[in-house]
């Protein structure tokens, strides 16, 4: 049969195997920082807030990005014969997908820091006054960069590169389609979002009309607080996250300098818990609450221990021994 003559085992070359072996490390370390990110995440209800579900979308991509290469690190290990139509579609897939979800992590920051600065410089808390706009925010940043992938792919603005033995690419066709797709999937949205939070920061460092010392003195320690939180997550999203952005419009994900921009990239997926949870205060008590628990456990389970004493002969732990130095 046609299905029969036309299957196909999809394997590693060797030098593609040798390649993406760091990443797979990566990714395992990456993997457990994130389930205990979601495990704490679960455990405590202070750390559910309304407010930080940009930040949860951010993470729930970061962790959708290790499932991604999992599943095709193995599709490539397993020895199932697929039919072309089939590997087609999942090579599409692979292209897609992995562009699809780092381009999805700027515009969820944009989101992020537009709400913050709603939030914090004109007092209007979107998240409790404006829900359906919010929703409408989430599906509209979900659904138009996977939506414009495909238009792209259909209109022939980005052509699939399907090499034997490797990871599959979109690569677009000329230099305009290239530029117009580096301003839309990193510029705008990273220029917009360091304008956004420099507005932030200027309007909490800004005193002069605050008549109070104390009040002003909470607000420049949240100026300092947020200044530290901005500059050490912004600077490993721009050092790490960026590279992957800028290359993968002009380098097949495989040449040299598009793997160290993916290990860059999976290095970035694999702090950024880390790097969210020790800055929020929330997150910080939740991983306090953890360790003493753990704690007290350990204490008693120590506690009901009861060593072990043999006893010779019913007596002997009754009579109380004669000292050598007695006499008559």
């Amino acid at each position: 049969m046609d299905n029969i003559s036309d299957c196909q085992v999809t394997y590693w070359s060797h030098q593609a195997a040798n390649i993406v072996r760091p990443i797979f490390y990566i990714c395992i370390i990456a993997t457990i920082n994130h389930v205990l990110f979601w495990i704490q995440f679960i455990i405590y209800p202070s750390v559910r807030q309304c407010s930080m579900q940009w930040i949860y979308a951010y993470l729930l991509s970061d962790f959708l990005l290790i499932i991604r290469f999992f599943l095709f690190y193995a599709y490539r290990w397993s020895s199932i014969c697929i039919p072309s139509s089939i590997r087609l579609i999942i090579c599409y897939c692979e292209a897609i997908f992995d562009n699809y979800l780092n381009l999805l992590q700027s515009y969820v920051l944009l989101a992020l820091n537009i709400c913050r600065y709603l939030q914090i410089v004109h007092n209007h808390n979107v998240y409790s006054l404006n829900r359906s706009l919010l929703i409408f925010v989430h599906l509209f940043i979900y659904i138009v960069p996977l939506v414009s992938h495909i238009i792209a792919i259909l209109c022939g603005w980005s052509k699939l590169d399907n090499p034997s033995g490797d990871a599959c690419d979109l690569l677009p066709v000329s230099s305009i389609i290239r530029i117009i797709i580096l301003l839309f999937s990193y510029f705008i949205p990273v220029v917009l979002t360091l304008i956004f939070l420099s507005l932030i920061l200027k309007y909490i460092h800004n005193t002069d009309d605050i008549r109070t010392k104390e009040i002003a003195d909470a607000r420049l320690k949240h100026h300092r607080q947020l200044v530290i939180q901005s500059v050490a997550f912004y600077s490993v999203w721009l050092i790490l996250w960026s590279p992957h952005l800028l290359i993968f419009p002009f380098s097949h994900k495989s040449s040299r300098i598009g793997i160290v921009a993916q290990i860059l990239n999976y290095l970035s997926i694999t702090v950024d818990p880390i790097i969210i949870a020790c800055l929020d205060a929330r997150f910080l008590q939740a991983w306090r609450s953890t360790k003493d628990r753990i704690k007290t456990s350990l204490q008693w389970r120590q506690s009901v221990r009861v060593p072990a004493i043999m006893l010779t002969s019913p007596s002997e732990d009754l009579v109380e021994p004669t000292s050598s130095c007695d006499t008559n």
